[in-house]
């Protein structure tokens, strides 16, 4: 079941409107903000989903470093807000969410140089409207194998140097 009841609805009316099938049109309406998708999931933050290695800290260890992780995202929305553009550019939706966000995030930060956290790519990803499942810390998302393949391939091969290219 959605999370986000009211946002599935104003989908469902654009999707009837325009004909576009549901993943499409879920990307065509206004996106949620940073603010917004934090609050939907409130153990998001800079690292990922929760904090690292729970087991081994006290409940106030956790609560702080989760606040202070997620006071970290909150300051990032320029970031995350480049990789929502560059999400939409670049990976397709699917429907089913098979794609690591961690294995993703390094394809990104390979093809354009530019380093992400973990967490700064799930909230992209989440703000993109791409179907999630989690797997903490990470996130499988529902986005295309082939172009992340298709992108670390283009980024090796520029990364070679013009004689050693076949």
């Amino acid at each position: 079941m959605t999370r986000d009841r009211r946002r599935k609805a104003d989908v469902r009316v654009h999707q009837a409107a325009t004909g576009a099938p549901y993943l499409v049109a879920a990307r065509q309406i206004t996106p949620p903000t940073l603010a917004e998708v934090m609050q939907q999931h409130p153990l998001l933050n800079s690292f990922g989903i929760g904090v690292f290695d729970p087991p081994r800290k006290t409940a106030e260890q956790r609560q702080a470093e989760l606040a202070a992780a997620r006071a970290e995202l909150a300051g990032a929305e320029a970031r995350v807000m480049e990789t929502v553009a560059w999400l939409r550019e670049n990976i397709a939706p699917i429907k089913t969410p098979t794609a690591g966000s961690y294995s993703v995030k390094h394809v990104m930060e390979r093809a354009t140089g530019r380093y992400v956290m973990n967490g700064e790519f799930i909230a992209a990803a989440l703000i993109a409207g791409y179907t999630f499942t989690y797997a903490q810390p990470n996130v499988l998302f529902g986005m295309s194998a082939r172009d992340p393949k298709r992108i670390h391939g283009a980024t090796r091969q520029g990364a070679l140097r013009p004689s050693e290219r076949a």
